[in-house]
């Protein structure tokens, strides 16, 4: 493990500082700023069932942040980083092209009560990028990055934690139902675009003697 993480250190870095820096300058400008009419997104039965309960949630929902700065430290090779950067550009491109030209703001309350941990989210987070669902696009990457390195195990753990978050942005009000699938579709085809080709040499670790499952085949 320690030697996954220390491998091409200084291009994580790098790639964290800067995926992070662009990322959420894109993402709290164009939740914030209005350039084109809202859109509405319609309500399904299952938004309608799922009452507004933070409390538990909320945690279920920021752990999405654990499994996406986690897993990419996990990365071995400088080209299975070169391709999880052009995931994260087609991502963020697809999704922040709607954002601008169609802008949904999400279901959230304005009153979120009294939970800290959804005050804090309900201020840090900007309120028109509902739809696509980048929750929903981050756990379809991951999870495609986590069998890639671990195998068909690795897709359980990914399905019942981001089953888990996914309900949870629909508990804290975060997004529609609608916005969800919209988001695992953006997720998968720029996971598929980037990793088309790809070696299965772009995965094995360096130095842990442990090959990929998919890479073992």
């Amino acid at each position: 493990m320690i030697a996954r993480i220390k491998a091409e250190w200084r291009l994580k870095l790098a790639l964290f500082l800067v995926a992070n820096a662009v990322f959420w300058s894109g993402y709290q400008f164009l939740g914030r700023c209005e350039f084109f009419p809202l859109r509405e997104v319609p309500l399904t039965w299952l938004d309608r069932a799922v009452g507004y309960q933070p409390n538990g949630w909320v945690w279920v929902y920021l752990s999405q942040y654990v499994f996406t700065l986690a897993l990419p430290l996990l990365l071995t090779t400088r080209e299975a980083l070169r391709r999880y950067g052009w995931t994260l550009a087609l991502m963020g491109g697809g999704a922040f092209a709607v954002f601008l030209f169609f802008p949904t703001p999400g279901p959230r309350p304005l009153e979120v009560g009294k939970n800290a941990a959804m005050q804090f989210l309900a201020t840090a987070d900007a309120p028109m990028n509902a739809l696509p669902s980048l929750h929903a696009a981050f756990i379809a990457c991951m999870a495609m990055l986590a069998w890639r390195m671990f195998g068909v195990r690795a897709l359980v753990v990914a399905a019942v934690w981001g089953g888990a978050i996914l309900f949870s942005t629909l508990a804290t009000k975060q997004h529609y139902a609608l916005d969800l699938p919209a988001g695992l579709l953006l997720g998968w085809l720029a996971d598929a675009i980037a990793w088309r080709g790809a070696s299965d040499a772009a995965m094995m670790p360096v130095s842990d003697g442990v090959m990929s499952q998919r890479g073992a085949r």
